[in-house]
């Protein structure tokens, strides 16, 4: 494999275990909603139906596949890059919970000054990282 295609499949395999982990927090979130809605409902989880825990269960399934295929592109990201730089890395599945939880309809939390400024400081953290590393 040439060393541009090495390079791209690295950057793949982090882009892909960053977005699927926060894939799959975002998913599993979903899902412990939906049964969490169930329950405000009065529906005792013993004797739900199966349709009413469908939802519940998809959600959290599809989110478990995510994260489990993001410790897959993780794994082999350990094989490419230091620990030290691709860590760090890590910090920008953060970012995107944070934003698919305050702007996904299904979960929609409250977004505040506080977090969106924390939020901010990690990806500045990130773009230490990234810079520092180029500077070697």
């Amino acid at each position: 494999m040439s060393a541009g295609a090495s390079r791209w499949l690295g950057r793949a395999l982090l882009a892909g275990s960053i977005v699927l982990s926060a894939a799959g927090q975002l998913g599993m979130k979903a899902g412990m909603q939906e049964l969490h809605a169930l329950a405000t409902r009065g529906v005792a989880l013993s004797v739900a139906s199966w349709s009413e825990l469908a939802p519940a269960i998809e959600w959290t399934a599809a989110g478990l596949t995510a994260y489990g295929l993001s410790l897959v592109c993780w794994l082999a990201v350990l094989v490419r890059y230091p620990l030290s730089y691709a860590y760090p890395l890590l910090g920008l599945a953060y970012v995107l919970v944070y934003i698919g939880a305050t702007h996904w309809p299904r979960l929609l939390e409250p977004a505040s000054a506080l977090r969106t400024g924390g939020t901010l400081l990690i990806l500045a953290g990130v773009a230490l990282v990234t810079v520092a590393d180029k500077r070697r």
